[in-house]
C-alpha cells in the first residue's frame, strides 16, 4: 500500500545533537594546549571528535563565552595578590595625585593673575583713552559753525 523507501532517511545523519559540556569541554581542552582558539578551530575539532560541529550560532556563543572567561582569568592572574605590593601601589597613585592636584592649583594661579594683569592693563588703556577724549572737547569748544559760510 504504502511505498517504502529505499534511500535512508537523512535525518540521522543531520540531527546529531551535541550537547553544552561536549562543546565547553571540547573548547576548554583546546584553550588548555593553546593560548588562543578559533571558532573555524573550535569546529573542526568537535567535527573530528564527535562527528558533528553543531549549529554555527550555538558554537560560537559558547566559544565567545569561553574566551571571555579565558580572559577574565588571565587579566586576575596579572593582578598581584601581595598586600604589601597592593599598598606600594596605592601610596605611588596618591602621590601622584597629590602632586597632579598641586600642578593644576598653580596653573589656576597663573591663570588667574594673567587675566588680572590684563583687565587692569585694559581699564588703564580705557581710561587714558577718555581722558584723551575729553582733553580733545575741551581744548577745541564747539562752535555751531567751524566755517564761515
Amino acid at each position: 500500500m504504502f511505498p517504502l523507501r529505499t534511500k535512508p532517511s537523512r535525518v540521522g545523519e543531520m540531527n546529531r545533537l551535541l550537547t553544552d559540556f561536549q562543546i565547553r569541554s571540547t573548547c576548554r581542552a583546546l584553550l588548555k594546549n593553546r593560548n588562543t582558539i578559533t571558532g573555524r578551530q573550535l569546529r573542526r575539532e568537535l567535527h573530528d571528535r564527535f562527528g558533528a560541529v553543531g549549529k554555527t550560532e550555538r558554537v560560537f556563543q559558547i566559544w565567545r563565552e569561553a574566551m571571555a572567561e579565558q580572559t577574565r582569568a588571565t587579566v586576575l592572574s596579572a593582578l598581584p595578590t601581595d598586600v604589601a605590593e597592593l599598598q606600594r601601589r596605592l601610596q605611588a597613585a596618591e602621590s601622584e595625585a597629590a602632586a597632579n592636584l598641586k600642578r593644576a592649583e598653580l596653573a589656576e594661579y597663573r591663570e588667574q593673575a594673567h587675566q588680572d594683569h590684563w583687565a587692569i592693563e585694559i581699564d588703564r588703556v580705557k581710561r587714558e583713552l577718555e581722558e584723551a577724549r575729553t582733553q580733545v572737547s575741551i581744548g577745541q569748544g564747539r562752535a555751531r559753525r567751524p566755517f564761515p559760510v
